[in-house]
């Protein structure tokens, strides 16, 4: 029963998330209570859900404030015109070669293995070239997200590290059976990536802006600079600010301190650098408040969902029961068959929730078909890592969405479907490869 109703929330919540029957916080707040309260917990029982579940958020919400405001200050001074105008000169009209580049940035920016870093990284920069291009920026996320996916398999990132903690695992053999699969996975991505621009050309993408395109939907529209946005322009202190922004990302990789304090620290300078005034600094603040409060709210609110799912056992009734419904006869291959569905079950689960809950089980099932555990996991975390930027419990999905200035529904409508597709490619490509074994 507990696994039904678990499951009936799930499906509820991303009904109500794509069919935009209500906010996302609405919906992260509500459905999980209500369902709680179907399972048979008091009140007193909920609320030490709901704490639990909004302290694991909250860093993240105090994140993406800060990030925000900064790469929005940043934007404001102007740091990313000289490289939005020379990459714009040099590929004009090549949306092939944005795309591509795209890829190439988000593959080197995830060397540290941390999902917001990428995206802090690369959508900012890349964002103003796709809207004077006439790329849908929902593309750019799906080309970062196919990056980090491959990405994702480095020793440090953080679905390779919860393998090894299930598997017992030496982390640096793990690594090095996957290192072909990842020179094979970069060719990959960037082919998607340029499969991707071809897609976007066939639309019209790369015409000027306001052109018609095939598909009749007009162009985006690249913002006209008054003499108002002229006036926040900075260009004497381009190099301070992007000096500025390698200090804030060092600190990010080579330090300890929180990724959230680093861009506190970072938004204190470039606002007292670029705008001296007391009065300039709230204006920009002022400026970036509506998106960088209405994501965090959304971030909050999902873990209250998270507390839930944890709190109540709905997360290990549900991976029971995920198990339990494979027939006897997919047994031998069922790891094979996890390893396909990992992006559809990792957006039901979550990551903590499949890599700690879904695994172990499958790894105990799969060792009376004689499947070794190293083979079940290492099937599950290459079709899992595909799913990481289309979780719509996952704080960094509603960071995506929030710097690409889209909403869920068209990240998921639009994401899932392909990088489920690039995923089970990835999975074909290491049963070729003999990395997993049917």
């Amino acid at each position: 029963m507990l696994a039904f109703i678990g499951i009936l929330m799930v499906v509820v919540i991303i009904y109500c998330l794509m069919q935009s029957k209500a906010t996302p916080s609405v919906v992260f707040i509500l459905v999980p209570i209500i369902a709680a309260f179907l399972a048979g917990f008091s009140f007193d029982q909920i609320s030490g859900f709901i704490k639990s579940g909004v302290t694991t958020t909250w860093s993240i919400a105090v994140l993406f404030i800060f990030s925000i405001v900064y790469f929005g200050v940043m934007s404001d001074a102007g740091m990313f015109d000289p490289l939005v105008n020379y990459l714009t000169e040099k590929a004009g009209a090549n949306v092939i070669m944005v795309t591509v580049a795209t890829a190439l940035i988000a593959t080197i920016s995830h060397l540290d293995g941390a999902l917001a870093t990428t995206l802090l990284i690369t959508v900012p920069a890349m964002l103003p070239i796709y809207k004077k291009l006439n790329i849908r920026p929902v593309v750019l996320l799906v080309i970062i997200g196919a990056a980090m996916s491959i990405m994702n398999l480095l020793p440090w990132g953080g679905p390779v590290a919860r393998t090894v903690a299930i598997t017992k695992m030496d982390v640096n053999l793990l690594w090095q059976s996957l290192i072909p699969l990842q020179i094979v996975g970069l060719i990959i991505v960037v082919g998607f990536a340029a499969a991707m621009g071809i897609m976007e050309k066939r639309r019209g993408a790369g015409l000027k802006a306001g052109a018609t395109l095939e598909d009749g939907s007009e162009g985006v529209v690249a913002e006209e600079l008054d003499p108002k946005v002229l006036a926040l322009k900075r260009p004497k202190l381009v190099w301070f600010n992007i000096l500025l922004t390698v200090g804030v990302i060092a600190l990010l990789c080579l330090t300890k301190v929180p990724l959230y304090g680093a861009f506190m620290i970072g938004l204190a300078l470039a606002l007292l650098v670029n705008y001296p005034k007391a009065s300039d600094q709230a204006a920009r603040i002022k400026a970036h408040a509506a998106e960088a409060l209405s994501v965090p709210a959304i971030l909050l609110a999902s873990g209250i969902f998270l507390g839930v799912l944890s709190g109540t056992k709905m997360l290990t009734a549900m991976a029971t029961a995920i198990i339990n419904v494979i027939p006897a006869f997919v047994g031998p291959y069922l790891h094979i068959v996890l390893g396909i569905f990992s992006v559809p079950i990792g957006m039901l689960l979550g990551t903590d929730s499949f890599f700690f809950g879904l695994v172990p089980l499958a790894i105990g099932v799969g060792s009376q078909y004689g499947i070794e555990p190293t083979n079940m996991a290492k099937a599950m975390l290459i079709g899992k890592n595909f799913g990481v930027l289309v979780t719509p419990h996952a704080a960094t999905t509603y960071l995506a969405i929030g710097l690409a200035g889209i909403d869920i529904k068209e990240l998921l409508r639009f994401c899932t479907p392909l990088l489920w597709l690039v995923g089970i490619i990835s999975l074909a490509c290491a049963v070729v490869m003999g990395i997993v074994v049917i």
